[in-house]
């Protein structure tokens, strides 16, 4: 009996004491210094490339050989711009690509075509997506070659 008595002593002075000390209770949000500051904060988000900026440096890392062969490429094709918002429609949406597109997309090759989708699929809009090119890109492939 005695010891149930100490323990309940025991514990309201600690109920006690964390009321009249509610720092020692618990800490406090504000206790510990921020890790960035406001104006550091500031600083970081006008360093940090912008969508277009992101973009250019994607186009940049392609060599001169890349961009001729991309260039080429889109030439084969001779699809519109349509086609191409046909293609990442079906690999977002899972909307189906026209016969025209097919046809383009078949005219040009499978190498050219896997090189356009990872040329796509590296712009800052659609890096998101990039987990679903490579079944998909394959897909439409297959798809448009039978």
């Amino acid at each position: 009996m005695e010891n149930k008595t100490i323990f309940m002593i025991f514990s309201l002075i600690m109920i006690l004491l964390s009321f009249s000390h509610p720092t020692l209770a618990i800490q406090g949000d504000n206790d510990e210094p921020l890790l960035i500051s406001d104006d550091e904060f500031e600083a970081i988000i006008a360093m940090s490339p912008t969508s277009d900026d992101f973009n250019e440096n994607v186009g940049r890392k392609y060599s001169k050989k890349q961009k001729d062969y991309l260039k080429n490429c889109s030439k084969k094709m001779d699809v519109p711009e349509q086609c191409i918002e046909e293609v990442l429609a079906d690999i977002i949406q899972n909307k189906s690509v026209s016969r025209d597109c097919c046809r383009g997309i078949v005219r040009a090759g499978k190498e050219c075509h896997m090189e356009w989708m990872r040329l796509f699929f590296q712009i800052y809009e659609l890096k998101d997506f990039i987990s679903k090119r490579f079944s998909k890109t394959n897909e439409i492939w297959n798809r448009c070659s039978t």
